[in-house]
């Protein structure tokens, strides 16, 4: 599933008995670079030149190529349509969905953040996740630091 953790779906309610989405999301753009696709990334619209960027790389690879982006959908999301843009930019800024490249195995960030911003900045203006504790949204936060830590040594150790 491309859903994030926690969040509240159409096929993954909140109950007494569910927090919503129980499984973490699959990290499509590593199986595509597990699979030894030459150009992997991960973009954004509220990024829009990245975005552009982004895609004439791809064109340009001889061989397959993989981009994931992300889609704000505020039906979804239990979010105003005028937040689009602002949700798309709190998703890369509170790591829920970071920027990078990966070119024939090498990490590279588009937005290389010296820290995230709090993922409640980004779940408090969805009502996916108005359900969530504090608790609960201290371990999201916890589980994104450190995912994002992996992210920026491989993209150190790509630099190498």
């Amino acid at each position: 599933s491309a859903t994030p953790f926690a969040a509240a779906t159409t096929t993954s309610p909140v109950g007494k008995i569910s927090i919503g989405q129980f499984t973490w999301k699959k990290n499509m753009p590593a199986i595509a670079a597990a699979h030894d696709i030459p150009y992997v990334a991960t973009a954004c619209p509220s990024y829009f030149a990245d975005l552009i960027d982004k895609v004439k790389k791809a064109k340009a690879v001889n061989g397959p190529a993989y981009i994931h982006v992300l889609s704000v959908c505020p039906t979804g999301w239990r979010c105003p349509t005028n937040l689009g843009i602002k949700l798309g930019r709190l998703a890369v800024e509170t790591g829920m969905f970071p920027l990078y490249e990966i070119e024939n195995g090498k990490y590279k960030l588009s937005l290389d953040l010296p820290r995230l911003r709090p993922v409640n900045d980004y779940f408090k203006l969805q009502g996916r996740f108005r359900h969530l504790s504090e608790d609960a949204i201290a371990m999201i936060q916890q589980r994104l630091n450190e995912e994002y830590a992996k992210l920026k040594e491989k993209a150190t150790e790509s630099r190498r």
